[in-house]
């Protein structure tokens, strides 16, 4: 079996993506993996895998993005169970969410009631075990069309 890179959507449960060897997550047409919603830049995350074959994570926005609650700066690698986020915190001053641990941050991105600070992008990284089948090609139509097909064949 073969192993493939994905990310799963934790907002929208039923979401997985499948990743590429290079992957922008952002709000443009032009993005792998699109988000509409205006605190998400065109090219917000860029998500890449290494010719050794990890992956990574890089920050390629002006608002930021979390890897396991903790801002990044640049790439950060990438293992399997890491949560990607992108936050918006309303009456919340930046500095404060700088003061908050991981842990507090994320209880505050997962408790539904709070509106202060919520996940607008939440994706877990994952890999997934793919087997490969065969497709077997169609049989040959019949009736008229095999007919027709097989009269004009012979001229």
């Amino acid at each position: 079996m073969a192993k493939v890179a994905q990310l799963h959507d934790n907002i929208d449960k039923t979401r997985y993506y499948i990743l590429q060897r290079e992957n922008i997550i952002g709000r443009s047409i032009e993005s792998n993996i699109q988000f509409d919603n205006k605190v998400v830049s065109r090219r917000h995350i860029r998500v890449a895998q290494t010719p050794a074959g990890a992956f990574f994570a890089e920050d390629i926005s002006a608002r930021g993005v979390y890897v396991n609650f903790h801002r990044i700066l640049g790439r950060h690698p990438l293992e399997e169970g890491d949560r990607i986020c992108v936050l918006h915190y309303r009456n919340v001053h930046p500095t404060d969410i700088e003061r908050m641990t991981p842990r507090e941050l994320k209880d505050c991105c997962d408790d539904a009631r709070n509106e202060g600070i919520r996940a607008i992008i939440d994706l877990t990284f994952g890999f997934a075990e793919v087997r490969e089948t065969r497709v077997e090609a169609p049989p040959e139509p019949e009736g008229l069309f095999a007919k027709l097909k097989s009269f004009f064949a012979r001229k």
